[in-house]
Formats: C-alpha cells, structure tokens, sequence
C-alpha cells in the first residue's frame, strides 16, 4: 500500500506544479495521507480560497494524515461528514473571529447575526434541516471568493444560488411564493445584471442581507433602495410618500410604484395613471400626478429635440463643440428632473423643465439656421440646373445645324459621280 502511495503522489507532483509546504496545496502533494482516499475533495479544495491560507483538512476533519490506514488516520478526534448545524459551528469558529478576519478584510459572521435570518431560526432553532447552511450557499471544498465568477456567491451568480431553493416549493414554507428568479430576470435590475454585467446592480442580498437574510419591512424599503438610489431616497424623503410614521398615512414605499422583485420604472407616459391607481382621479394627489407627467413629458420632448437638431448639425458638417456641451447639460437635468419627481412637487419642477426647454431652443435655433441655409443653397442650385440644361441643349442643336449641311454635301457629290 506504501508503495502505491508513493506512486500516486508521484504522479500528483508532475501534474501540479511545486507548491510552498506553507500552503494547503504544498502540503497535498506531500506524503499526506487524506489524498489517498479523498483525492476528488483534494482536487476541489486546491481551487478554493482556504488552500492558500495554510489550512489543512485536520483543522476541519481532525485526525492523524500521518498514518496511511483509515482505522488509524481517523483517530485524534476525527470528524467525517458533520451535520448543517455542526458546519455552521465550524464555520463561525474563524469566521465569527473579528481579528483573523480583519487580516483579510472580511466581515465577522457571528451566530446572533445568522439566528437574525430566517435560515438561521430554522436551521438553528426549528432543527428545519433543509433550511440552508454555510456549505449550501459557499460550497464545502471548493469554497471560492466572491469575485470568482465560478463562486455560487458572485454577484452574477447570487440569484442563481438563491433560487435552487426558492424555486423549489418542497424548500420554502407553504404560502410563499417561488417565481421570484423570473420576475427578477425581467426587472431593471436583472436586465443590468445579466444582460448588461453590471455587477453593481441589485441582487437578492442587495436587498435581503446575505447571512443575515430578510425581507425589508415596509418601512426600511425606502433605506434599502437608498444604498443604491442615494439621491432618490433624499428627495423621496422630502414628498408626501415618504412621510412616514406609526400614525401617518404616509411611508408608501418604493415598491409600491416601482414593484420589488420585478422592478422597473413606469413608462413616462403613464405617471399619472400610476398615480389615480390609488388616489381617486380629480383628488388633489391624482391632479398633482397628471401634472408631474406633464412637466416629464415636456422635458423628454425638448431633450429628444435637442437630440435631433444635434444630429442635423453634425450631418452638415457644422462645428458642434459648444451645442454638445449644451447638450451634456439637458441630459443631466433630465437625470435630475426624475431624481426630483419623486419629492411628488410639479412645480418643484419648473425651474429644470425651463432650462431643459431654453438649452435645447438654443441648439434647435442654430440646426433651423443651418436647415436654412442649406434649402437657400439648394434653391439657388436650381436655375444653376436650368442654365446648365439650356446650354447643353442649345449645343446639341447648333451640332445638328452643323452636322447637317455637311451630310447634305456628301450626299450631293455621291448623285454627281453617279451621273
């Protein structure tokens, strides 16, 4: 048996490069006896973070990998396969450790942060075994960082992690709904996400909390939004919507226009008809809705304007350096005129529409000037065109004029040697 070890190791030497002894690979492809038997969780472990932090299978599993018989290499308080509360134990025994964090620049896990989700009471409290534990999110082995896009907790991967549970109703309590992932492709978010690889974009603990998970209570959506729509949140805060309290009628969070997991933003034709879907039309609310479409409206016009007598001046080969400018600063009031709509005050508005309004007339002027112009120049091309016509039809005529007399000639000496 010795014999076909050092055979094996032989081999796992030449397939893998040589490895510092401090490091957990270095260790492998030494005469280390758990590679005998677990050969497949070396494999996995070598790709994960752990690896190259010095740790070793013992400081997880115990035992002796001294020894190259099972019976005596699992002794020295040897733990094979552990259940998910024992893996969370084991977990939080580094992890919930501020100081050997801190080197790495990870945030401590502790047990009372993991009891505050809901995976940790049913997994902790309720014994609900097929509420998650660590291993069911990290992996076990092969326990990758976060900006590894092979990790189940990169950020483009995270939906895909949180779904493998929450799409499977025979894992969530009954009543709770499992076609979250779907609505969220579909969202705002998700498009960015998946479509555009913005990792920035919002993920299912973007808004739950990851080791903590939770849904935000209707009150806290407004500051969980805010991590991401900073201004948003400081305008939505100064309008009616966010004034909340235990005894207001206000706080109506964001998702109440914006939907959650499915969220987008309503087209900008229907503001007011979002609006009347809670407040009575002809109501103060309704009327202020209808008004604030108004003023989006009228500034989306003069923007797509401004758009468009851009594009005419660069067509006509016109210097557009200071229109550009002028342009840049209609799309950022319009960026600002949506960040104000949410304080629910059209006249709030007033002042941006008017300068959306004069910069894109500014623009607008100089494309009619050069449009102008260039159907002067083309009228002016016309009797230009005619002259040139005239002419040439005049030379064509004087060439029969000429040509014929010369054929009459020839025709006349071709009857008189014939005579």
């Amino acid at each position: 048996m010795r014999s076909v070890l050092v055979s094996s190791i032989a081999v796992l030497s030449w397939v893998t490069p040589a490895l510092s002894q401090e490091t957990m690979a270095g260790f492998l492809q030494e005469e280390y006896s758990c590679i005998m038997c677990h050969t497949d969780m070396r494999t996995g472990f070598l790709q994960g973070v752990h690896s190259g932090r010095g740790i070793l299978c013992t400081d997880c599993h115990g035992g002796d990998p001294s020894q190259f018989e099972a019976d005596a290499a699992h002794t020295e308080g040897f733990v094979g396969s552990m259940s998910k509360t024992e893996a969370v134990d084991l977990c939080l025994s580094c992890h919930g450790d501020l100081p050997q964090m801190r080197q790495f620049a990870l945030e401590p896990v502790t047990e009372e942060e993991f009891l505050f989700s809901r995976h940790g009471r049913a997994l902790l409290e309720d014994r609900n075994l097929l509420a998650p534990s660590c291993g069911d999110c990290h992996g076990s082995h092969a326990i990758l960082p976060r900006t590894d896009p092979r990790s189940p907790v990169h950020p483009a991967r995270i939906p895909e992690t949180c779904s493998s549970c929450h799409s499977d109703p025979t894992r969530v309590p009954e009543g709770l709904p499992t076609d979250q992932l779907e609505q969220w492709q579909e969202s705002a978010h998700g498009v960015a996400l998946m479509a555009g690889h913005n990792e920035r974009a919002a993920n299912c603990a973007s808004c739950h909390g990851s080791h903590s998970a939770l849904p935000p209570g209707v009150l806290e959506i407004p500051n969980v939004c805010g991590k991401c729509h900073q201004l948003v949140r400081e305008t939505y805060f100064r309008g009616p919507h966010g004034q909340a309290g235990p005894s207001s009628s206000g706080g109506i969070p964001c998702t109440a226009c914006h939907a959650n997991h499915e969220t987008t933003m309503p087209p900008l034709s229907e503001i007011g008809s979002v609006c009347v879907s809670c407040h009575e039309e002809g109501s103060s609310a309704g009327v202020a809705g209808l008004e604030l479409q108004e003023q989006v409206l009228r500034a989306q016009a003069a923007g797509s304007r401004a758009r468009d007598a851009l594009h005419i001046l660069a067509e006509a080969g016109e210097t557009i350096d200071d229109e550009e400018v002028r342009f840049l600063t209609v799309e950022t009031h319009l960026r600002e005129l949506l960040v104000q709509a949410h304080a629910l005050e059209p006249e709030a508005l007033d002042d941006l529409v008017r300068r959306i309004s004069s910069l894109s007339t500014e623009i607008g002027e100089r494309a009619d000037v050069v449009e102008e112009h260039r159907w002067e120049r083309q009228l002016l091309a016309i009797p230009a065109w005619v002259l040139l016509v005239f002419g040439i039809l005049l030379a064509l005529r004087k060439r029969r004029k000429l040509v014929a007399p010369v054929e009459d000639s020839s025709v006349g000496q071709g009857e008189g040697t014939e005579s």
